[in-house]
């Protein structure tokens, strides 16, 4: 608490000494102007600088803005507003309500500093701290209002989100309720064709017991007559029965509108199963602060669009290693660990791990696409060797295509992780190229189809270097065949079922072919890139 003290007070003397030098703080520094009240009022960047709003808005380049002091660059915050900085606003405040001191005042004040200077060494350096304290007080104050600005600011755009959600949800209810309301007058039309029909079938019932029991020929002629009107009637209302039901614009839009409302109800049940079971409980120590503790709660369950735009809070999860993606089917929940390296958001093969406390979760839905076109990854490893990267782009959209990535992200369950390179065809020569995919035996010798109809599709045939390509029948697996070869060498002629190929780190893979025992290079890790 003390060292904590010490610190305040320190902070509080270099805003002192700021205050009166370098340039004036009641200007913007990029336009020169005095900050007001309206719309120039002075606004706080994460870094720690202040610029006027109108600035701000002309700075702004694809949703982020550079600082003009120091350069770094922040995304804008989901309430379209940086905080505004409250201790400049209470500055001009003071500085304009204080009228310049008089010559009394003058006299005053210097009457004052020669009773302080008469003080002793001891009662000036007590005397010092304490104005150190006060300032340090005024500061923590001033720090404090700025959070109570940014959390209004967030809390006020999460509304504004959270109120365009409702509203297309009321649209929704509303498209749900008048399909329901068209569904109960088709009902009562088909009831009310439903009772003529009866009442018509009743009367020709009668008929028929009357057409029985004849005995004159007035009386059939009477018959008659009633015969013709009764089947006439009859026979108009099956064929408006026939050509009236069912209604196809009150069908079609009740299905439409059922699919929709089926679709929505899933999406919110997966999200909210996604949930942490356990709210997050922050904790209120010296170094977190208001939008610190907020992000930490709001962000258990996160959101696709929070890292296609790199928030800042979505930043912070992923350098600290704590967003994943879940993947549930037929029971069975998983985890896959979405990383950022290198500016590229990378997301990795499935596993049965925990989740540890504070992560925050998606559906692996809502970030992997379902099919290519679309970039993974292969770490590839050996003695002696780290992981290294090969990233391959799979287009186009191909049933090969389809079964890499799905090993790529194990989302069927076996994925690329420890399997073998095992075999180097034409090491040396032109057309090298390396074997692998074997999920199932990790030698070659497994037929490793995870989806029907591999061969079947619009395939590329070429034999440059980098490309990835379907393996066909051997003697081996005289069955269909889902293991792929990666070539390092062109060579002359083509060849068939190319469904990708090698975007960075062929060399990796030439590598590899050279070493000793093509059998110890394995896929450390894959998944699929992303964004970046």
């Amino acid at each position: 608490m003390e060292a904590a003290g010490r610190g305040g007070r320190m902070a509080g003397q270099r805003q002192v000494r700021n205050m009166y030098t370098g340039g004036n703080p009641a200007e913007c520094p990029v336009c020169m102007t005095g900050y007001d009240g309206t719309v120039q009022r002075p606004r706080t960047l994460p870094c720690g600088h202040t610029v006027c709003t109108l600035c701000i808005e002309e700075l702004k380049v694809q949703g982020r803005v550079a600082c003009p002091e120091c350069r770094v660059r922040h995304a804008v915050p989901e309430g379209v507003q940086f905080p505004v900085n409250y201790s400049v606003e209470a500055l001009i405040g003071m500085m304009r309500d204080s009228p310049p001191p008089s010559a009394g005042e003058g006299a005053a004040a210097a009457a004052g500093k020669k009773e302080a200077a008469g003080l002793s060494k001891k009662m000036r350096s007590s005397l010092q701290e304490q104005e150190a304290i006060v300032v340090a007080a005024i500061t923590a104050c001033r720090e404090a209002q700025s959070q109570l600005g940014q959390y209004q600011t967030t809390l006020a755009g999460w509304g504004e989100r959270q109120q365009q959600l409702e509203d297309r949800l009321l649209e929704l209810v509303d498209q749900s309720r008048s399909a329901r309301e068209l569904l109960q007058q088709e009902e009562s039309r088909a009831a009310a064709k439903e009772e003529e029909l009866k009442k018509g079938e009743q009367g020709l019932q009668a008929l028929l017991e009357t057409l029985r029991t004849l005995t004159t020929e007035q009386e059939l002629f009477v018959a008659m007559l009633e015969v013709f009107c009764c089947t006439g009637g009859t026979k108009q209302a099956v064929k408006e029965c026939r050509e009236g039901f069912p209604d196809a614009s009150t069908v079609t839009t009740a299905r439409k509108v059922n699919v929709a409302s089926s679709a929505a109800l899933e999406a919110v049940q997966a999200a909210l199963e996604t949930l942490p079971t356990e709210e997050p409980r922050p904790q209120a120590d010296s170094d977190s602060t208001v939008m610190d503790r907020l992000h930490l709660i709001w962000t258990g369950s996160l959101m696709a669009e929070d890292l296609r735009s790199l928030t800042q809070p979505a930043r912070r999860l992923l350098e600290a290693g704590r967003v994943f993606a879940v993947y549930q089917a037929e029971g069975q929940r998983r985890h896959a660990r979405i990383s950022l390296e290198a500016g590229q958001l990378c997301l990795h093969a499935l596993k049965d791990h925990p989740l540890p406390r504070g992560a925050a979760t998606l559906q692996v839905s809502e970030v992997v696409p379902p099919s290519p076109p679309c970039t993974v990854f292969l770490d590839l490893s050996w003695p002696g060797k780290a992981p290294r990267r090969v990233q391959i782009r799979l287009s186009p959209d191909t049933t090969r295509g389809r079964q890499f990535l799905l090993l790529c992200t194990g989302q069927r369950g076996p994925s690329y992780v420890n399997t073998r390179l095992f075999q180097v065809v034409r090491k040396g020569e032109a057309g090298e190229f390396v074997k692998g995919g074997d999920y199932e035996s990790n030698d070659g010798e497994g037929s490793s189809v995870l989806l029907p109809g591999l061969d079947k599709g619009a395939y590329c045939n070429s034999v440059q270097a980098g490309d990835v390509f379907g393996l066909g029948w051997n003697y081996r697996t005289p069955e269909e065949n889902g293991q792929f070869g990666i070539r390092t060498r062109k060579c002359a002629g083509k060849s068939m079922f190319v469904f990708g190929e090698v975007v960075d780190g062929l060399h990796v893979v030439a590598k590899a072919a050279q070493h000793r025992d093509i059998k110890e290079v394995t896929v450390a890790d894959c998944g699929v890139v992303l964004c970046g």
